[in-house]
């Protein structure tokens, strides 16, 4: 991501802030609207679902494309059925893309029982990221596919948008993330934002919906013509790859001194420190088979963690330049090599099984600045590093009180 590209394009949203505010400060009029009408069990779901979505204005309703039409109509046709998909849809404990993919299966089949004559139910990732984005707002972001192409493509963000594809999802929530850090540190920003929301708007403290605001003025509202900064010859960087055996590790005791530790932000810096260090390596990753002619290897590179979650042991499916399958876990830090990492147990069991397609990817003097690091490759089974555990899973049968 080029971030002076971003900054710049912060500074030209600043400089248009009040005419950006006249055409879109009907999106935290729609939240406002929502939150104080939403309610799951309402006898009347389908009243209740049209009050709730009464402001939502464009973001689900535009040139031939009509979801809020769709869902409304339904609703008042199948009630049940709507609301038993919005309680499956909110409930986060649920894998996210499950939970896309089944609303858009379920809300399909009803819609043919109801208008068997119309052929699209308009509930697409788009129309799906509104309802989530409108009940957890503090979660989510208002998504768009051309928007998210657009704007990735301007700030020369590492992942390129291609139509359809699941991953989009995750990958656009990553780029929200990272520009909302960025938007997080601008107090002039913020100061504009907080001074324009009135009593009829969502104020939104984390700001997930400035976030978005201003990602769609850079396509839509902005048109200012940004040179790049980037370093087109970056320094080919040569990594250093040892098995686990081979390695030492820091005897660790147990410490049973009470501390005040904010593990909560640091989780959220750690969670985006990791996001960096996962778009460096894609980079690394392309860079290095495209650099060996391999660009259609280049181009099959996986961000699994993006498009699946996590738990499958590994971040990103790549290749070898023969072509062979590397599955690589990417821990990223700025401090150096020394520096103390976790390896889940999903990590440790993946890493025993693929073995010697495994890859532990250690990116360490990370500078967020200039996106440079130092790299250590560990390659197959991690065991031999997995010496100290601190953390155990714990859980008790329900019939050990009898």
């Amino acid at each position: 991501m080029n971030k002076n590209r971003l900054h710049s394009y912060l500074q030209e949203y600043k400089n248009n802030f009040s005419r950006i505010h006249q055409e879109e400060i009907y999106k935290w009029q729609a939240v406002k609207q929502f939150q104080d009408s939403w309610d799951i069990q309402a006898s009347v779901f389908h009243s209740m679902l049209t009050r709730s979505l009464s402001k939502s204005k464009n973001l689900l309703s535009s040139v031939k494309y009509f979801p809020r039409q769709m869902l409304i109509e339904n609703a008042e046709k199948s009630p049940r059925e709507i609301q038993d998909l919005f309680y499956y849809l909110f409930e986060e404990d649920f894998d996210l893309g499950e939970r896309i993919a089944f609303f858009q299966k379920e809300f399909s089949k009803i819609s043919r029982l109801n208008f068997p004559n119309s052929i699209n139910t308009y509930q697409d990732h788009r129309a799906i990221l509104v309802y989530l984005s409108l009940r957890y707002p503090e979660r989510y972001y208002l998504y768009k596919y051309k928007m998210f192409k657009i704007f990735a493509d301007k700030i020369e963000f590492e992942y390129k948008p291609i139509g359809g594809r699941p991953e989009n999802i995750g990958q656009y929530h990553i780029l929200c993330n990272l520009v909302r850090y960025e938007i997080s540190n601008d107090q002039e920003l913020l100061k504009l934002h907080i001074d324009r929301i009135s009593d009829n708007c969502y104020y939104d403290k984390y700001s997930h919906i400035l976030t978005q605001d201003f990602i769609y003025a850079v396509t839509q509202h902005l048109s200012i013509a940004v040179t790049s900064q980037k370093n087109k010859s970056a320094k080919v960087i040569i990594p250093n790859i040892m098995t686990a055996a081979n390695l030492s590790v820091k005897e660790q005791s147990t410490n049973l001194k009470p501390m005040l530790i904010n593990h909560i932000d640091n989780d959220k810096e750690n969670k985006r420190i990791g996001d960096l260090g996962e778009q460096w390596v894609l980079n690394f990753e392309r860079d290095n088979l495209i650099r060996a002619g391999k660009d259609k290897l280049a181009a099959r590179i996986k961000h699994i963690s993006s498009e699946k979650g996590d738990g499958s042991g590994f971040d990103i499916e790549s290749f070898s330049e023969d072509g062979s399958l590397k599955f690589i876990d990417v821990k990223t830090t700025r401090g150096n090599l020394s520096q103390p990492f976790y390896v889940t147990r999903n990590e440790l069991e993946k890493s025993r099984i693929e073995k010697d397609k495994y890859f532990l990817y250690r990116i360490y003097n990370y500078n967020e600045s200039t996106d440079s690091a130092k790299i250590k490759i560990i390659v197959g089974d991690l065991t031999p590093l997995c010496c100290y555990p601190s953390l155990y899973k714990v859980a008790i049968n329900e019939d050990s009180d009898i």
